[in-house]
């Protein structure tokens, strides 16, 4: 995975450098034309720079987001080898840092209060499970994040990506709010899992979890590759979960990960989708050690939906956040070629998955239409 980060842009528009991004120069620069804001480039330079200068130009410096602090050192997490003092969130590409604010506010207070209550009035009964593990998603976690603020940024950037989902119109407006937040949490999550205890432990982990979900909300470009580096933040939050989940389980959100003891019965799609699977894990007579980390990796996705069918009432979306987590590392790199086409229909198996927990969750629902990719 390259290093993130880049040399920075001496003659790039003032947008860009209020975000501490790299600009690429074009009228208009692509990070503008994404977001579909005014860039200054286009000559309006003069009225922009006036308003961005005006801000305190040390508040801006000491808010970016070291990207180099975070991505070089987690690129390749390994969940059984990582440290508190040594692990970092993975950041994708996808989500570098349009702007984070050192003083843990988005600079717009009133579009936060509008985030805080479509949280807790709306996006929080989008989440996975009972109604009562909802309710501790719509009230026990808004109170934990009033003392952490890297989880109230969470949850902010979750209702911004569900604001975003709901309003077409307004998509780029609720998506730049979601990355601005989203920066801000990865920040302050890294420095809270250095002192990982029984104090912080609950905000960090429903602090991981949001963040998992809003990669899958906000990811930009719906690709194979983007899809790839959200396998990376997927491993390196099991780091995470291992460390706090016993603890979890005592606590406020032990609802959150219990399984639930009656789950529905599976729907006879994803029960075919077993069966196709099981047959699929059957080896040669002579396999390739290419053949054995390919079975493997067979055998990991059908264990994978088998516990979902087994313990959860979103069998679909838990195994396709389960596969990415405990397939080998060795056969994530082989899903970056896409060179050996059993290697191809395996990914396109674990995207059927995805396609089928989009249909239930918006926060997949860009990745519908990606098994065309393959």
């Amino acid at each position: 995975m390259a290093r993130l980060g880049s040399k920075k842009s001496r003659t790039g528009c003032i947008q860009c450098k209020a975000r501490r991004v790299k600009c690429d120069e074009n009228r208009p620069c692509g990070a503008c034309t994404r977001y579909r804001v005014g860039c200054s480039l286009l000559g309006h330079a003069a009225s922009t720079r006036s308003d961005t200068t005006s801000q305190p130009s040390r508040a801006i410096r000491t808010a970016s987001v070291s990207t180099e602090g975070t991505g070089s050192r987690s690129a390749h997490v390994n969940a059984q080898s990582t440290s508190p003092e040594s692990w970092s969130p993975y950041v994708p590409h996808h989500m570098s840092p349009p702007n984070a604010l050192a003083d843990g506010t988005t600079g717009q207070w009133m579009e936060d209060l509008e985030l805080m209550h479509h949280y807790t009035a709306h996006a929080h009964l989008t989440m996975p499970g009972s109604e009562h593990t909802k309710q501790i998603w719509g009230y026990a976690v808004p109170q934990e994040a009033f003392k952490f603020p890297f989880l109230m940024h969470c949850m902010l950037a979750f209702s911004a990506n569900h604001l975003a989902h709901i309003n077409p119109s307004r998509m780029a407006h609720y998506h730049l709010l979601a990355s601005t937040h989203q920066s801000a949490a990865l920040t302050r999550l890294n420095t809270a899992l250095g002192e990982l205890g029984p104090v912080n432990c609950h905000a960090i982990f429903v602090g991981a979890s949001m963040t998992v979900v809003n990669t899958f909300a906000d990811a930009r470009r719906y690709d194979l590759d983007v899809l790839i580096e959200t396998f990376q933040l997927l491993r390196g939050m099991e780091y995470v979960l291992q460390k706090v989940t016993p603890m979890i389980e005592k606590g406020p959100f032990a609802a959150i990960v219990r399984p639930t003891l009656d789950p529905p019965k599976p729907s006879p799609l994803l029960s075919s989708f077993l069966v196709e699977l099981q047959s699929s894990c059957s080896p040669s007579s002579n396999p390739t050690s290419a053949e054995n980390l390919r079975l493997r990796a067979t055998e990991c996705l059908r264990q994978a939906l088998q516990l979902g069918l087994d313990s959860s009432p979103h069998p679909a979306l838990r195994a396709a956040m389960l596969w990415p987590i405990k397939v080998e590392a060795e056969f994530v790199e082989l899903l970056r070629t896409r060179r050996d086409p059993e290697v191809r229909a395996l990914f396109k198996q674990y995207c059927r998955l995805l396609e089928f927990a989009s249909t239930e969750f918006w926060f997949f629902a860009g990745w519908r239409g990606i098994t065309q990719q393959l």
